[in-house]
């Protein structure tokens, strides 16, 4: 019985490697050696596991297994392999071994009690497996056996590689078919076209849609017969430069020349290129590159090139029409190249030139050398120099020049300064146009200045420099609005000076309005910088307090203002001695009104002062009270 086993055995293994010769799907190889496994009559069913480690996935194959596969499945899902699934791929060499059958199905069907046998598939590092075969248990498994079974699993595994080589090869070509397709819609596109010259041979391919230009009519023709249809005068310089090429003294071969068309007209052609084989000897064999169609291209440069030379013809021819037309400008105007010499100038501009005399040649002569007698560009903050000015900043540009361009006049000039390009758009020089701005500029500070002093007239106090009233309802109604926005309130103090008008009476008016100078002097100093300190007229002053929280600190400020009034007061040899009461009111704790809180400020006013002077109160609702029944 052994003999006869052993000899199924081997007649199961040779079919499974004819099977594998010949198929090239995977689920079908995999499928079909299972099939070809249990063909064996000691083979009753066969399990084969494929795991891809880069792609994380699993591929199974069965034969004559029952619903114990599901279970199975389930198991191979969760990444569980079977014990001798673990064995077959922890080994480094291909193997087979005896195993307890997975899944068990003796015990669930008439099946006799069976054995296993693992066999070890190893396709790539990262590709691997193992087939698990149940066999009668009748049937002894010995070592020539499992040999088989080793020689059936390389041999599963080496068709594995194939058929993953032979996909990659297939994806690859794929890849470089549309890569080519590409490519050569790219040439298409571009009017380009490819050649590929066998030089030894003399043959070269040249693309078919290039062909028309070259007297081509097949795939294949001679170097000769297309260096015959260059144009005469182009021979000699594409001889020379594909010699250089050929002979190593050049990295590309790069050549724009003309080709008679059959119909006589003349066409130019760009040919790049490059020796891409050489022999032992380093000499040329194959060179390839590419032939491009650039006719338009050269007729548009041609066209815009007698354009241009039209253009500095009548710019020459007119020269002295423009010089003509700029000494009518009344204000100086030249014309300056990079190397700061002067191409025109006007009469304006000519007569601010120290020493000029009329009929002074200037053109042609150093700006620098002409207006300040130096004798290198100038480098100076008062007269920048427009031509460096502008190749920092190749744009129009204005400077102040004081003065013009260094010369002895103090005046000052407004210099607008631009570009001016040549054919290939090239900075070439600058025109400068100036103006002497002198007189504006002086009416310009004059009514700055007037404005700014009409409107410190309109908002200040004249005698303490404080806001007045004006300016004072402006920023309140500005902080009311930022109360509103951050939930803070504003604080308003009203104080006068108590007895003042005594003061004023007895010592004069004079030294009232010093006393009222030195009073505002000290206030300020106890302001934060979002408060505002104002003079209302009189002895009055009223303060905003800006983001307030709570009570206790605008008591501190107050506190504060009132030891500023501590120290007397010397006015004019009188030392006097003051104190002022003050009325506080919060925005909008006590009045949700501008109006509203400057009275109850005033009613705080003049508690404070019923209270002795010289301390303050905060507005109570109950002095509305006291103010109706005084009514």
């Amino acid at each position: 019985m052994t003999c006869c086993k052993s000899t199924e055995f081997t007649k199961t293994g040779f079919d499974v490697c004819r099977f594998l010769l010949d198929e090239s799907d995977l689920p079908g190889m995999l499928q079909g050696v299972c099939d070809r496994l249990v063909s064996s009559p000691q083979i009753f069913a066969s399990l084969m596991v494929l795991v891809d480690q880069d792609a994380g996935g699993m591929v199974t194959a069965e034969t004559g297994l029952g619903k114990e596969l599901e279970e199975m499945i389930e198991q191979l899902k969760q990444g569980s392999l079977p014990e001798c699934g673990v064995q077959a791929n922890a080994t480094e060499e291909p193997t087979a071994f005896t195993c307890d059958p997975v899944p068990d199905i003796s015990s669930s069907s008439n099946q006799t009690p069976e054995n296993g046998v693992c066999i070890s598939i190893k396709c790539t590092s990262a590709l691997h497996g193992f087939i698990v075969l149940h066999i009668h248990r009748q049937y002894t498994i010995s070592a020539p056996d499992l040999e088989l079974f080793k020689q059936v699993g390389e041999a599963v595994s080496h068709a594995l590689r194939r058929l993953f080589k032979t996909e990659k090869t297939r994806r690859r070509i794929a890849e470089l078919q549309a890569t080519e397709k590409r490519f050569e819609l790219a040439l298409d596109a571009s009017q380009a076209g490819l050649w590929d010259w066998n030089i030894k041979s003399g043959e070269m391919y040249i693309s078919p849609n290039q062909r028309e230009y070259l007297h081509y009519h097949g795939g294949e023709s001679s170097g000769t017969e297309m260096l015959q249809t260059i144009h005469p005068e182009d021979k000699d310089r594409v001889f020379s430069i594909l010699n250089d090429h050929l002979a190593g003294k050049t990295k590309e071969y790069r050549i724009e020349y003309r080709v008679r068309a059959k119909n006589g007209e003349l066409l130019w052609f760009l040919d790049r290129g490059r020796v891409v084989e050489r022999d032992e000897n380093n000499m040329p064999v194959r060179m390839t590159g590419t032939h491009q169609n650039i006719t338009r291209q050269k007729q548009k440069e041609h066209a815009l090139a007698a354009i241009q030379q039209q253009f500095h013809e009548a710019v020459n021819h007119e020269r002295q029409f423009l010089q003509t037309v700029i000494d009518s400008a009344g204000d100086p105007v030249m014309v300056i190249d990079l190397e700061y010499t002067i191409l025109l100038i006007n009469k304006t501009a000519a007569r601010l030139i120290p020493g000029y005399t009329k009929g002074m040649d200037l053109q042609n002569q150093k700006c620098y050398q002409l207006f300040c007698k130096a004798a290198s560009p100038c480098n100076n903050a008062n007269f920048p120099c427009p031509v460096q000015e502008m190749q920092l900043r190749p744009n129009r540009v204005q400077m102040i020049h004081k003065p013009y361009h260094g010369n002895d006049i103090n005046n000052t000039f407004e210099l607008d300064v631009s570009p001016l390009y040549n054919q290939d758009d090239q900075l070439v020089a600058v025109i400068e146009v100036a103006r002497d701005v002198t007189d504006r500029l002086r009416i310009e500070k004059e009514l700055r200045d007037s404005q700014s002093r009409l409107y410190r007239l309109a908002h200040h106090d004249t005698l303490t420099g404080l806001p007045n009233r004006l300016l004072f309802m402006d920023r309140l109604h500005q902080a009311t609005i930022r109360a509103a926005r951050t939930k803070k309130s504003v604080a308003i103090m009203f104080l006068d000076l108590d007895k003042f008008k005594h003061i004023n009476d007895s010592l004069g008016h004079d030294v009232g309005d010093g006393l009222l100078i030195e009073v505002s002097a000290r206030l300020q100093r106890q302001c934060r910088e979002s408060d505002t300190v104002s003079r209302m007229g009189g002895d009055e002053f009223i303060f905003i307090l800006d983001g307030i929280m709570t009570k206790k600190d605008v008591g501190i400020i107050a506190g504060k203002i009132l030891r500023s009034m501590e120290k007397p007061v010397l006015v004019e040899k009188n030392v006097i001695d003051i104190s002022t009461s003050i009325g506080i009111a919060l925005y909008p704790d006590d009045s949700a009104d501008i109006d509203g809180v400057i009275k109850c400020a005033d009613l705080a006013l003049y508690e404070s002062k019923k209270q002795g002077r010289n301390t303050y109160r905060f507005f109570h609702p109950r002095l509305l009270e006291n103010e109706s029944h005084l009514r």
